[in-house]
């Protein structure tokens, strides 16, 4: 029996040698495909780093992204998987994990993807604007699906919301999930009523540091489960609806909401979701804007004036969090198309690290030209989430500040119609341990602003975390 315990200690150091012998010498992926996003990279040995422990946590996550043989571990992780698939086929087969959603999605800038790229990129947009850039009329085809709108748009005034059969419920009854339903995927926010009303107080604090003259916009909208997932998932304390309206009400009466709730349930039989995604279309993005428009007195561009062109086999956030589940293989063989719209006045835009705005960085407004490298062509808006961006255009007219998750980031282009110049921020960069500080109402005082504009999806509004950032960027909140 001895030798028989030797000989196993003596495989399973042989084993763990081999593993570290090909640790050292093959060679290190950078993205992965079974998960649809980029690999750890080695982190840089420094004094500080190994004296404050940083060093060893990204060398973790480095490692645990690079262990040999990973790609083949995580398939046979999937089919073992397949234990907990149930559910029919179709639309009848219904997933759900537990998940919890939020400020942890997003946070991603186009060149924190791929900084080579980024620099080709960056010399391609300072020789052009986005006005400029060469794009196509396209005119996009979508799967027939009815898991989620896939009608082109329509031009109507009308306000008759479309009739629609929700999927079967089958099985699916956890809170705080990823659903997938056929081949759509949707993430399901629960309310949690005094979280909301803070967030509302957070942006009656942001209008009150404004100057008087400041005209403070709430936008709040829904995602994509509101109209497509199974009752249950968007009905008690997952109806988004109740949700916008608890939040709009408990706001004070000089902020102006924007009703983009209506707007996108009057074309929810259209394209306005991603399937594979957590985000909106830019059609989807396009009505909350003329929402916008009717609330702060602007007329809307028609969408047939704008240039567009796409990005095909588009497979977003919706699956990288799902990989590991067999049901994500439906999400991966049905893409989806990102559309975008190009401004149709001239415009320049650069990115900043903070608000001293300067040695920024060119980026387009809309991005026609990234490579296939890049798998989120979701960042051809504004280049994903940078913590200041600020557009130029030739309008001669008022300045907006954009406070804003990665929702707005498709909304944002839509208003360079309108404004001489627009500052969009994202909260999340800001008055945090390692992030620098921003005095948002000194700030905006020197930047001119004449309108503020808080953008946010329903998982934003159910985020403590997220309305302390909010309120520290205009001193209430604790550091």
């Amino acid at each position: 029996m001895k030798k028989i315990y030797c000989a196993l200690f003596a495989i399973l150091c042989l084993s763990l040698l081999c593993v570290g012998f090909i640790s050292l010498v093959d060679q290190d992926k950078t993205v992965s495909l079974a998960e649809n996003r980029n690999l750890s990279k080695r982190p840089e040995l420094t004094l500080s780093s190994w004296l404050d422990g940083s060093f060893s946590t990204k060398f973790d996550t480095y490692y645990s992204d690079t262990f040999p043989f990973r790609d083949t571990l995580l398939g046979y992780n999937k089919q073992l998987n397949r234990f907990y698939y149930y559910g029919g086929s179709g639309d009848d087969n219904v997933l759900t994990i537990d998940y919890q959603g939020g400020a942890e999605q997003g946070g991603e800038a186009l060149n924190k993807v791929d900084p080579s790229a980024s620099d080709s990129q960056i010399e391609q947009e300072e020789k052009t604007d986005s006005k400029q850039e060469t794009s196509s009329e396209t005119e996009t085809s979508q799967p027939d699906s009815e898991s989620n709108a896939q009608k082109e748009p329509e031009d109507t005034t009308s306000s008759t919301v479309p009739e629609r059969e929700y999927p079967d419920e089958s099985e699916a009854t956890a809170i705080n999930t990823i659903i997938i339903v056929g081949d759509n995927a949707m993430d399901i926010p629960t309310a949690t009523y005094e979280i909301i009303d803070k967030y509302a107080e957070s942006v009656d604090n942001l209008a009150d540091a404004m100057d008087s003259h400041v005209r403070t916009f709430s936008l709040v909208t829904p995602n994509s489960g509101q109209f497509y997932s199974p009752e249950s998932f968007h009905t008690g304390l997952h109806d988004q609806k109740a949700m916008i309206d608890a939040c709009y009400d408990h706001m004070s009466e000089g902020i102006y909401k924007v009703d983009v709730y209506s707007a996108l349930e009057q074309h929810q039989d259209e394209y306005i979701f991603f399937r594979t995604d957590h985000h909106w279309t830019a059609l989807g993005a396009y009505y909350a804007y003329e929402a916008f428009c009717e609330t702060a007195g602007f007329t809307p561009v028609a969408l047939s004036e704008f240039e567009t062109g796409t990005y095909e086999n588009f497979v977003g956030s919706m699956y990288t969090y799902t990989s590991a589940y067999p049901q994500s293989d439906a999400l991966l063989e049905n893409p989806d198309t990102v559309t975008y719209y190009l401004p149709k006045v001239e415009t320049s835009a650069k990115y900043y690290a903070d608000a001293t705005l300067t040695n920024g960085i060119p980026i387009s407004v809309v991005s026609t030209a990234i490579g296939e490298n890049v798998s989120n062509k979701y960042l051809c808006f504004i280049s994903g989430d940078t913590p200041i961006c600020v557009i130029d255009t030739d309008v001669e007219g008022p300045t907006c500040l954009v406070l804003k998750e990665s929702y707005g980031n498709a909304f944002v282009p839509f208003l360079t119609s309108h404004y001489s110049k627009i500052i969009v921020v994202d909260p999340r960069e800001f008055n945090q341990e390692g992030k620098p500080d921003l005095d948002l109402a000194a700030f905006a005082a020197e930047q001119g602003v004449d309108d503020l504009l808080v953008i946010n999806y329903p998982f934003m509004i159910n985020n403590a975390s997220y309305i302390e950032w909010l309120n520290r960027l205009v001193g209430k909140g604790e550091r």
